[in-house]
């Protein structure tokens, strides 16, 4: 418990370093942009590679990452009826909460917290496959339906995360494992020692880009400058769901700071004819509270629910002890930045998006330490 204690807090101690980097302009505001795209396009595959070619594959699938993948879902469906049945949110706006309620920071702070608590990243892949293959493309396909504005081509959407380099780093590390592939091996082992080089410096940017991106985060729960209007069929920005970069796995897409501006600026924009009125005060305070409760289910949801849910379905397949922690751990994982880049590009839930990211990134530490200390 006290080396999980210690590792948190030097992961804590990371992460200021990347937000006081920001507040006191010694880097440029946008800085973990770049940091997210180096993690992203090199670091992070470079580390998935090296870490699978050597992982026990057999606890990589195992019944602990199956119930970790069955809790996920569980969570994910759950909260969309909750938002779309007991809410009254729209559709749109429940695929939003449901994915804030459920869609784990699998990559950014997936990676390192397995590091560090399980002491194995390669307990991670599935769910990152989950995310990538499944969740990723029903998100854009239900979205694009219901808003009327997403990319004419389906295949473009389905085919997205087949542009995404933590899939092929996932691919290329498993093929390597099953092909009795030694790295340190090939090629005078010198691909290995850059692959080892690369991966080792993927956790330190991913602490130091989470700092800089929370420097400029705004404060959760603020008011807008402007209500979101009611939905329509045509959402407040535009939607490009085939960017590669942009609608990846995890990394802080092109950084919170920055999706914020465009949300922010979609707010922001003039009326013109055609379309909806200002909301009057009344309905306004209705929207506001129903985004208080839809942001305060998606928070509870989780960080309580969703780990509730993984002890109950690993209870139920049998596990216990360190095996449990598997799923717990990753279910407590806070809501992924990539729900915020989806809100934000559909004009759906901005607000509850944005915080309920802010929020579980900053309350999931209590959650990984309780279960660290009843489950270790």
């Amino acid at each position: 418990m006290a080396d999980v204690v210690a590792g948190l807090a030097v992961f804590g101690a990371v992460i200021a370093v990347g937000w006081l980097l920001v507040r006191t302009r010694a880097v440029p505001a946008d800085a973990d942009g770049v940091l997210t795209r180096v993690c992203f396009f090199v670091a992070t595959p470079a580390l998935l590679v090296t870490t699978l070619s050597r992982a026990d594959l057999s606890a990589v699938v195992s019944r602990s990452t199956t119930v970790a993948v069955a809790a996920e879902l569980a969570a994910i469906v759950s909260a969309w009826c909750l938002h779309r049945l007991v809410l009254r949110g729209s559709t749109a706006e429940a695929t939003i909460g449901a994915l804030a309620s459920g869609y784990v920071n699998a990559a950014n702070l997936g990676i390192p917290v397995a590091v560090l608590v399980l002491g194995d990243a390669a307990t991670i892949a599935p769910i990152l496959l989950l995310q990538l293959l499944v969740l990723t493309p029903v998100t854009f396909t239900v979205l694009d339906a219901v808003t009327r504005r997403g990319n004419p081509s389906r295949l473009a959407t389905l085919t997205v995360p087949l542009r995404n380099p933590l899939l092929w780093g996932v691919v290329a590390g498993t093929a390597a494992n099953l092909g009795g592939v030694n790295l340190e091996h090939w090629c005078g082992g010198y691909p290995a020692q850059g692959l080892e080089m690369l991966g080792r410096v993927a956790v330190p940017l991913m602490m130091l880009a989470l700092g800089m991106s929370l420097a400029g985060a705004p404060r959760p729960l603020r008011n807008t400058p402007a209500d979101e209007p009611a939905q329509t069929s045509q959402p407040s920005l535009p939607v490009h769901p085939a960017h590669p970069a942009q609608d990846a796995q995890e990394p802080l897409a092109d950084g919170l700071d920055q999706d914020v501006h465009a949300a922010e600026q979609a707010a922001d924009r003039p009326f013109h004819a055609g379309e909806p009125h200002a909301p009057d005060a009344a309905s306004s305070s209705l929207r506001g509270e129903s985004r208080r409760s839809g942001l305060w289910l998606a928070v509870g949801w989780k960080l309580v629910v969703m780990p509730g849910l993984a002890v109950a379905i690993g209870l139920a397949a049998g596990l216990g002890g360190a095996q449990l922690l598997v799923p717990v751990v990753t279910a407590a994982l806070p809501t992924a930045q990539n729900v915020f880049m989806y809100a934000s590009r559909y004009g759906v839930g901005k607000d509850l998006a944005r915080d309920a990211v802010l929020l579980t990134t900053a309350g999931f530490v209590p959650v990984v330490l309780l279960a660290a200390a009843i489950l270790r």
